[in-house]
């Protein structure tokens, strides 16, 4: 219960932006903070902060920069501590279709550079993300933004290692978020 509790937190801090305005400035991010108790009794503990912005240039396409940093902090196999830190930067551009003057669809794709250390050792490399959204245009700009899926691909590679690791993941309708966006 705890999980799913701390999950539509998660999920309802998450902020992401939808109405495409011509020449206006879009500001959005997201924040998660997640803590989780171990069978072991042990926690492991973590945090992310995304913010982003971006210009949008015609009514449909908007393009920005994101920015994620994060950590985490968890016990290893042997009994000790070990600490994440994370670091992401890169381009995004979005669609957006306009179904009323109410209600969007969009689509958005990230390209992100990485960068991480785990136990003092270093890794480099890209992440690329699509992921699809509705959103409720509200008054002055405001608006509620609900996604439900995404697809993504990572790959990273490990200071003096010879092979990088990768992560494909594929979850359309089986989690969702909740944000708002403000457009300047």
């Amino acid at each position: 219960m705890k999980k799913v509790m701390m999950s539509l937190l998660v999920s309802a801090l998450s902020v992401a932006g939808v109405y495409a305005q011509k020449n206006t400035v879009l500001v959005y991010g997201s924040i998660n903070a997640e803590s989780q108790k171990q069978v072991d009794g042990s926690k492991v503990n973590s945090f992310n902060f995304s913010p982003a912005v971006g210009y949008q240039f015609t009514d449909n396409w908007t393009a920005g920069l994101t920015l994620t940093t994060g950590s985490m902090k968890g016990p290893t196999a042997t009994g000790g501590e070990s600490k994440t830190s994370t670091f992401a930067v890169g381009p995004f551009i979005r669609y957006a279709m306009p179904l009323s003057d109410i209600f969007a669809l969009y689509g958005q794709f990230n390209a992100d550079i990485l960068s991480g250390k785990t136990a003092g050792v270093t890794s480099n490399g890209f992440r690329g993300t699509f992921f699809p959204a509705i959103g409720v245009n509200m008054k002055n700009g405001f608006a509620l933004n609900f996604s439900f899926g995404g697809l993504s691909f990572a790959s990273q590679k490990p200071k003096g290692a010879s092979d990088s690791m990768t992560d494909f993941k594929f979850n359309f309708g089986s989690g969702a978020g909740f944000g708002i966006s403000k457009n300047f």
